[in-house]
């Protein structure tokens, strides 16, 4: 196949100076330039220092002048050099440190083996003026990127050459002429003289990190030193003084470099966007885009549907088949049949249309590197040139195509699944028909009105309760099919998006409260009226008090629907009718077991945010027993529940045995030990291995909640059918 018929002809009407940076992107260039001197002139201005009065200290004490003829004199500069000496050692350490590139998960492709490819990228580096990458690698990833092989200190003065990255999660979603836009805006950073400044500053970002939370032999042997008698100590005291204050001030000019930084990084990609723009036109970065997002949302539920069938060891060759096939399920989920889909683009070629809304999160704005969809887009289309697509699939590019993509779904099983080794990977048709299987019990019919897509029953009245109330009201066949045909009415409909509408309210004020949303011009809108952020808090306790009124309804229905189809039931038959009781009470255990491991989500997120701030090392101890508790809490709520999941017994559900206990089903291996009350330590492994099996036990819940919710409501529909049938 030539070439010319692969590749996607550019725009003859694009201008000459589209691509030559802004005013503003030369500006915040010049800024960061400027702070990431500041920043070496004192990093390598401490260095020099310490090096020259240690020789000084040294010259001093052997020939002294005629102002220090005494030997006690001449030898208390020598005092200052020990410190002085560590922090020299602290400070040029981290200078010589090297480091690689994980290609853990990634898999080189050459020349010879993709001819076609290798054609595509060349005309395209040719097309936009930059250099060829130096190695193309593939992964699974819904990405792609310029990366480096390696980083040091000596890529301050040494060129930096560039491999390209191309993640097969986002070639399996676009078309080709949106790959076209993707790789020239990766070969648009290529190209830019500005990518030495991001070389600068992730060196300098190395070297703080390793300055404010490494800990080395040399670290390591400071910390010992310091914990020696006093008398031998004191150099190490003052080591640490003198590297707390360094911390500190280097950590300072930092937050300074990184702010000036993520905005040169903005601008970075609104040029590498315009470049794109130049040989594909304005619409197709834009929906490159928008197709991204959906595409991301697609492997992560691929993902999640493969852990599922590694649970019955069913293992597929092809992850990418699934992810398109995430998206049929998530259009079904959540019935809108084009999502994930961009606007078709209007009639008259010279008009365009909005992709992306205003975002309205300054905060967020702010400390991004890259600019809001919104804005890249009104940035691609202030010179309006009309995208011409070929709606082709890039893997036509690629040689060898299943071959390369079962090579990359075992790196992806790999790093995400821990796949078996030896285990024989199964027809991905096989594996889907596990997966649609699974997803029959997850989707509800329209006719519930949404009224259980998102949430679980509210019954706070014991079951057996109920029941006894069931029977003193006793009603007739006819009242209650009557009581079937309307339960789920547009009144249910009307109130179910209202309750839905109320939660997303909650999550939005709940953020401003908790400052981690910030509204533009610190103004909230707020069901059609704007408001000032301060107020969030009272209108979070609005809604707080609105949701509380929405359940309190959910509440009197889920009371009506079971009481309905258990009478309902009797007059069936009293196997039907215990059948319905028991899955309701095994429900409502599943739900408790659900709530118990919710309630430490809160405290387990900012428990784990703290320790990410902040090295163990250095957690004050009140802080440290407060981390211990909510550990412990955590680990006490999950033996809790095992505990209450040995008592349960499965209902027949889809690929699950019934009559088995529930408790193996939701955790593959035992639970780790737990903390006594006598322990005062914590370590990063215990927290991953218990943090993975809170994980693995909320997501089984969750799955198997899906799949008794879809059980019960099944069951409730045969006693409708066949009481209307009577």
């Amino acid at each position: 196949m030539a070439m010319a018929s692969l590749y996607p002809p550019s725009p003859a009407e694009a201008p000459d100076d589209l691509t030559i940076p802004s005013f503003e992107f030369k500006t915040h260039a010049l800024l960061v330039l400027v702070s990431l001197a500041l920043f070496f002139v004192l990093y390598f201005g401490m260095i020099l220092f310490c090096a020259a009065y240690s020789l000084w200290a040294a010259w001093f004490l052997l020939f002294g002048n005629a102002f220090a003829e005494l030997f006690v004199v001449r030898l208390f500069p020598m005092a200052f050099v020990p410190p002085c000496a560590m922090l020299f050692i602290l400070l040029v350490k981290n200078l010589f440190k090297i480091e690689h590139a994980k290609k853990d998960s990634l898999i080189e492709i050459f020349e010879d083996k993709h001819p076609r490819l290798f054609d595509f990228i060349n005309q395209l580096c040719a097309d936009v003026g930059s250099d060829r990458p130096t190695h193309v690698y593939v992964n699974y990833d819904v990405n792609a990127g310029a990366m480096l092989d390696t980083t040091s200190f000596f890529h301050l003065f040494l060129p930096t050459r560039r491999s390209l990255l191309i993640g097969l999660g986002l070639v399996n979603a676009i078309n080709l002429t949106e790959f076209k836009a993707l790789l020239a805006h990766e070969f648009g950073h290529f190209s830019q003289r500005s990518t030495k400044i991001t070389a600068y500053v992730y060196t300098v970002r190395r070297i703080v990190y390793h300055v404010i939370l490494g800990e080395d032999f040399v670290d390591q042997f400071i910390i010992a030193w310091s914990q020696l008698h006093p008398i031998i100590a004191w150099p190490a005291y003052l080591a640490r003084g003198i590297q707390w204050l360094l911390r500190q001030g280097l950590f300072l000019i930092f937050y300074v470099i990184c702010f000036f930084d993520f905005a040169l990084s903005r601008q970075m990609e609104f040029n590498a966007d315009l470049i794109a723009v130049s040989v594909t036109g304005s619409d197709a970065p834009v929906h490159l885009l928008f197709r991204t997002s959906f595409a991301d949302a697609c492997f992560d539920q691929a993902a999640n549907d493969l852990g599922a069938a590694r649970d019955y060891h069913l293992f597929t060759r092809d992850v990418f088949h699934h992810q398109s096939e995430a998206a049929r399920i998530l259009r079904k989920i959540k019935k809108t049949p084009r999502l994930g889909e961009p606007p078709a683009l209007p009639t008259e070629p010279h008009q365009s249309s909005e992709v992306f809304e205003e975002d309205d999160d300054e905060l967020a704005r702010m400390w991004r590197t890259h600019p809001s969809s919104h804005d890249r887009e009104r940035n691609a289309k202030a010179r309006y040139i009309r995208t011409t697509f070929d709606e082709r699939s890039p893997w036509i590019l690629f040689d060898n195509v299943e071959e390369l993509r079962e090579r990359v779904t075992l790196k992806f099983y790999q790093a995400h699944l821990k796949l078996p080794n030896g285990v024989l990977l199964a027809d991905p048709l096989k594996v889907q028909g596990f997966i649609d299987d699974e997803h029959a019990d997850r989707t509800y019919d329209p006719r519930y009105q949404g009224l259980y897509d998102c949430r679980r029953l509210l019954l706070k009245a014991n079951i057996q309760e109920l029941v006894q109330e069931g029977a003193k009201h006793p009603a007739s066949l006819i009242e209650l099919v009557e009581v079937h045909q309307t339960l789920y009415s547009a009144e249910v409909k009307h109130r179910t998006q209202i309750y839905y509408k109320h939660w997303d309210e909650f999550h939005l004020l709940d953020a401003v409260c908790n400052g981690w949303h910030r509204p533009k011009n610190d103004e909230l809108e707020f069901r059609g009226d704007l408001h000032d952020a301060d107020e969030a808090e009272r209108l979070l306790k609005k809604v707080e008090k609105e949701i509380d009124e929405d359940h309190q309804w959910l509440e009197s229905l889920d009371r009506k629907v079971f009481l309905t189809y258990f009478q309902m039931a009797q007059h069936i038959d009293q196997k039907v009718s215990e059948e319905l009781y028991c899955r309701y009470h095994f429900h409502l255990e599943l739900q408790n077991i659900w709530r118990e491991l919710e309630k430490n989500d809160r405290p387990i997120s900012a428990a784990l945010a703290f320790l990410q701030a902040q090295p163990s090392a250095e957690i004050p101890p009140h802080h440290l027993r407060k981390m211990l508790d909510i550990f412990r809490d955590a680990h006490q709520a999950m033996k809790s529940m095992l505990n209450a999941a040995a008592q349960m017994k499965l209902p027949a559900l889809k690929n699950l045995p019934a009559g088995q206990v529930l408790q193996p089903f939701l955790l593959e291996k035992r639970l780790i030990e737990g903390l006594s009350k006598h322990d005062r330590t914590l370590t990063r492994r215990w927290i991953n291995k218990l943090m993975n099996q809170y994980r693995e036990m909320k997501n089984k819940v969750d799955r198997i909640h899906f799949k008794s919710l879809a059980g019960i409501l099944a069951l409730q529909e045969r006693i409708g059918e066949e009481c209307m049938r009577r």
